[in-house]
């Protein structure tokens, strides 16, 4: 079984531009860059309507030009006329041109900038419509001044609609349109100068406030325009977002069905069985049929645990339970722990089990890189008839970061290409149609597939029928690999269990009963206690064990690991197991942070025993 300890999150702020974690901005600057980001965008906005409107104003130019010609050039000299007229063609020309490259670059602009630009450019192009009125005024007869003058007057109002509103634009425009010509008609009526100044300005400053209303009236419609736009694109990601998560529910739910289907009659036949060997135990069978069933009733229930295991942890892995911790780990250590609890496996079936280990450092979870290793060499195992299961580590560094590889190949059937996909379904099995228990349970790859989702390594797989598989995971690696240290790995059968001390806490009858039973076979010595109170009596009555299995949940809120600390506390160091029904991380996280040996029931006799062997 998997153990975890869970972990508070923390928030790390992501910068648009790049995933790597940035500094947090302080508060006031968040809240700046949150009002400039819809302000640029208005800007924009803006600048694209006056860029589109002026592309369109050498037409409109050159009809302007036409219609002075018409006005003018009886009075003034062609020269005159076309020089002018090529000028005020050539600067509407080039704000044009400007406009098509604002245009082009879209939303990679400064606003700002191009806004400053526009509005010169707008006073450029309107100072020369005024350098005409100024040079062709003296050249006309009275009524002649007034059609001109009328006409000028005129120009600066259709210059709000092409400058959308933008009051500095406007304003110097009609200054560049007007003020040449006013001052050219005070100099030709002296009489009427300061009234043609004064009218001149007041009707300039008239067009200034109607651009500025303009322009606030026209920011108030893009910005509702812009949050619309907004609101459609939130809403199309949020109806997006609860189709995804429709579509992930549904897909659970059919999983979860299929599961339970699968589950409940793995789980009623084997129930069966039992309680059919129990009538058989109950009539008192002959001694020599006791041997048979014994070995009939422990594969029953090593093939239960090996289900409830399985179904356990992928009910945690898929409910997001299991925190992946991230230590530093040696992978070829971690690696021939796994190998050398599946050799004598191996060697029951007649297959010979390779290693080819390179040294490796990673960070990652020892405990979930176990699992996966001991999940692929167990289905390797299962599925291969003859030959070898070769284990290997290697270091892969022809990406830009390194890669630690984990393969696991053997000489089986092989997996046919169409159902490299469904081999990680949940049980999913191949040539088992008749769920032969012996062959697993069928989650396996299950878990595999969903450890390396969370620890954010990759497997693969490589495999045809009749040319045995290679599963490969991949996970990020250090550069740095140290020489790999000597491994003695010691068999649990050669420690000497027999007249040593043992204490069991457990606030379950059956589990006292049975515990002491098995370790009496053993040889050991059990004294049992079904309390912390009944435990620290025995305690004071006969002093510390060589070892106590105590269970994490005693009742009452009683925690086996803070009964161990407090027992220690008091009578010194001493060795503890601790053995848990419980799966959620935060009932675990005591017992990893206390380093101590933790298995989580159902427990196997044979890990049992190895792992007493161990911590005495």
């Amino acid at each position: 079984m998997l153990t975890a300890v869970a972990r508070s999150p923390k928030k790390v702020r992501f910068s648009h531009a790049s995933p790597h974690p940035v500094a947090v901005t302080s508060p006031p600057r968040v809240f700046e860059e949150a009002a400039e980001a819809p302000n640029r965008e208005v800007m924009i906005a803006l600048i694209d309507l006056h860029a589109r409107a002026v592309l369109r104003m050498p037409w409109v130019q050159l009809a302007l030009v036409a219609g002075f010609g018409l006005l003018v050039l009886p009075n003034v000299g062609v020269g005159r006329f076309a020089l002018w007229g090529a000028a005020t063609l050539g600067i509407e020309l080039l704000r044009a041109a400007y406009s098509a490259a604002v245009l082009r670059r879209g939303l990679d602009i400064d606003p700002r900038r191009c806004h400053l630009r526009f509005t010169l450019l707008a006073g450029v192009s309107g100072s020369a419509l005024g350098a005409g009125g100024y040079w062709f005024l003296p050249s006309l007869p009275p009524e002649g001044q007034a059609v001109l003058g009328a006409a000028l007057f005129a120009i600066p109002s259709a210059g709000v609609a092409v400058a959308q509103s933008s009051r500095y634009m406007v304003a110097l425009y009609a200054i560049g349109v007007l003020g040449p010509s006013a001052v050219r008609w005070g100099m030709l009526h002296p009489s009427q100068s300061l009234g043609v100044i004064a009218l001149t300005a007041l009707y300039c400053a008239v067009m200034t406030l109607v651009a500025a209303d303009g322009e606030k009236l026209l920011l108030r419609s893009v910005r509702i325009r812009h949050e619309r736009d907004r609101l459609v694109l939130d809403l199309e990601q949020r109806n997006a977002d609860v189709q995804k998560a429709m579509a992930e529910v549904e897909r659970l739910a059919q999983t979860r069905s299929r599961v339970l289907a699968a589950a409940s009659h793995d789980l009623r036949q084997p129930l069966h069985a039992l309680s059919v060997y129990s009538a058989v135990l109950a009539a008192n069978p002959p001694a020599h049929a006791l041997q048979e069933l014994s070995r009939n009733i422990d594969q029953i229930v090593r093939s239960l645990g090996d289900l409830l295991n399985g179904l356990l942890d992928l009910s945690r892995l898929s409910a997001g339970f299991y925190v992946p911790e991230r230590t530093a780990v040696a992978l070829e250590l971690v690696v021939a722990e796994v190998c050398a609890q599946y050799r004598q496996a191996a060697e029951q079936k007649g297959l010979r089990l390779l290693e080819d280990l390179a040294p490796i450092r990673l960070m990652g979870d020892a405990v979930a890189i176990g699992r996966i290793a001991r999940n692929l060499i167990d289905n390797a195992i299962k599925y291969t008839d003859a030959g070898t299961v070769t284990v290997s580590t290697r270091l892969d560094s022809t990406p830009a970061e390194p890669l630690a590889v984990l393969s696991v190949a053997d000489t089986g059937k092989g997996i046919p290409p169409a159902e490299h996909t469904r081999i990680f379904e949940e049980f999913h099995q191949l040539d088992n149609p008749g769920r032969d228990r012996s062959k697993g349970v069928g989650l396996g790859l299950a878990i595999v597939q969903r450890l390396c989702e969370l620890t954010g390594a990759t497997v693969s797989i490589e495999s045809a029928e009749g040319s045995g598989t290679l599963f490969r995971v991949a996970m990020p690696a250090l550069r740095s690999t140290p020489a790999r240290p000597q491994i003695e790995v010691a068999a649990a059968s050669e420690v000497s269990l027999r007249g040593r001390r043992v204490y069991v806490v457990d606030d379950e009858l059956d589990i006292r009963r049975s515990m002491q039973a098995v370790l009496e076979l053993w040889g050991l010595s059990v004294a049992i206690a079904d309390s912390p109170h009944a435990a620290s009596k025995l305690f004071a009555e006969t002093g510390p064990p060589d070892l106590m299995i105590v269970d994490l949940r005693l009742g009452a809120g009683q925690h086996g690991a803070g009964l161990a600390d407090e027992l220690q506390r008091i009578h010194g160091a001493f060795p503890v197991l601790i053995m848990t029904g419980e799966t959620s991380s935060e009932a675990l996280r005591a017992a990893n942070e206390r380093r101590y040996t933790l298995l989580q029931k159902p427990i196997p006799a044979e890990v049992l025993r190895r792992a007493i062997a161990q911590v005495i």
